[in-house]
């Protein structure tokens, strides 16, 4: 048995070799300075020996010299502590280190990772070149990418799916989809595209820019595309805008310069690769209504955050996913907002607002602290909710309106100060 790799991974995976009566012949290094490890000797060039573990922590690292290997056999390792059901599909080249737990159903890629203690519940796939850090744990049905990283006692929460070449920090917990190339870290966390230099742990293909698409081709569609244009002009995020998809308008209609629609629900289903998609359509509740038609798993729901966009206390902001954030607006200290909401231009949140999800706020919308948000909510231009008011669900608030007692869900409200007004 060879190994590619003399650092301190490699003394693990000896370890493991011994423990299942393996020898090893030599390790193979780039370094010219390393000639022996744990008294057994280090080669400087491969000519064939086989078959060979990659003993390298790094997953690029790993990819790159398997690509240079052509024609070897590559061999498959399981430390005998290590739980793997029988139903388990593996890859060559992978690694499955002391004490970890492999439940029924999963699919392992080849040359992964699989460290100290991980835990990876039933029917999870794990594609090439992922590394599972020690003590992280992989809850049912979560999809890890190819080269993705998870981190030491970090936790993926049940049908999760984790990007190409993606991050998780080291405790962190997962709760929503991670983007390719992307940065998720913290309790919920938090995802943050990479840009610059990935040269410390990514793939080369992560400098590619992430595909998006935006659902409506109408005047909320064409702001979010511009609003793209923006992110990436400041460098933000990368994206490419590849179009628009809408039911109401045929496939190949041009939408102004920023592109053409792509088809309708059927069509955005049926997308076989990852994609970014903003939902930019007004209605709160048609929002809530064409998210629950999305049932292709590519489909994932980054936040689009205006560059001008100001948070007043960052360590006690609070974000879901699927956002959209116009230019202008604003947050102060301990505000959380959910999901799929649509801050249109120079909104204000004050301090201990909390907002749920599908709410739509028109241009200049206040609300003061300690306000609460439900869900599917329609506040208009101008509009104010005084402090510690609480909102429920399918509320409409007039333009110039100013909300002071408590709403009843379902209802508009309109005037200063704001009645309830029904339509007959």
């Amino acid at each position: 048995m060879y190994l590619y790799g003399a650092s301190g991974h490699a003394k693990v995976i000896i370890d493991i070799l011994k423990s299942m009566n393996i020898k090893v012949d030599a390790l193979f290094d780039d370094d010219d300075s390393i000639n022996e490890l744990l008294s057994i000797p280090v080669k400087h060039h491969w000519n064939g020996e086989s078959p060979v573990v990659i003993s390298i922590g790094n997953n690029l690292a790993r990819k790159q010299i398997v690509d240079k290997l052509q024609n070897c056999d590559f061999a498959t390792l399981r430390h005998p502590s290590a739980i793997i059901s029988p139903s388990v599909r593996m890859g060559r080249g992978t690694v499955v280190m002391q004490g970890a737990i492999i439940q029924s159903g999963v699919v392992i890629g080849s040359h992964c990772i699989l460290n100290t203690g991980a835990s990876v519940d039933h029917e999870c796939v794990v594609e090439d070149f992922a590394h599972i850090s020690p003590q992280a744990t992989l809850c049912g049905n979560v999809h890890v990418g190819e080269g993705a990283w998870i981190g030491a006692a970090a936790v993926v929460i049940p049908g999760v799916r984790i990007g190409r070449w993606s991050i998780v920090g080291a405790g962190s917990v997962v709760v929503h989809d991670v983007p390719d190339g992307a940065v998720a870290y913290g309790n919920p966390c938090r995802i943050k595209p990479r840009q610059g230099d990935i040269s410390s742990y990514s793939d080369i293909t992560s400098v590619v820019p992430n595909q998006i698409a935006v659902y409506g081709a109408g005047g909320l569609g064409r702001e979010v595309a511009g609003g793209i244009e923006k992110i990436n002009k400041f460098g933000k995020e990368r994206w490419e805008f590849i179009g628009f998809y809408d039911d109401n308008k045929t496939a190949g209609t041009e939408v102004s310069h920023y592109g053409h629609v792509l088809g309708g629900m059927e069509e955005l289903n049926s997308v076989d690769k990852p994609l970014a998609l903003a939902i930019a359509v007004g209605d709160p509740s048609v929002r809530s209504l064409i998210h629950s038609r999305i049932t292709n798993p590519n489909i994932y729901f980054p936040n689009l955050i205006a560059p001008s966009f100001r948070i007043l206390d960052p360590k006690t902001f609070k974000i879901g996913h699927g956002n959209i954030i116009q230019e202008g607006c604003s947050a102060t200290c301990d505000v959380t907002v959910g999901d799929f909401n649509v801050l249109n231009g120079s909104n204000v949140l004050g301090h201990d607002v909390v907002v749920g999800d599908f709410n739509v706020l028109m241009p200049a919308v206040r609300l003061s602290g300690a306000v609460e948000v439900g869900c599917c909510n329609l506040f208009g231009v101008d509009s104010v909710i005084l402090q510690k008011i609480k909102v429920g669900n399918n509320v409409t608030l007039g333009a110039g309106s100013v909300l002071m007692t408590k709403p009843k869900d379902g209802h508009t409200y309109i005037g200063v100060p704001a009645k309830r007004f029904d339509f007959e």
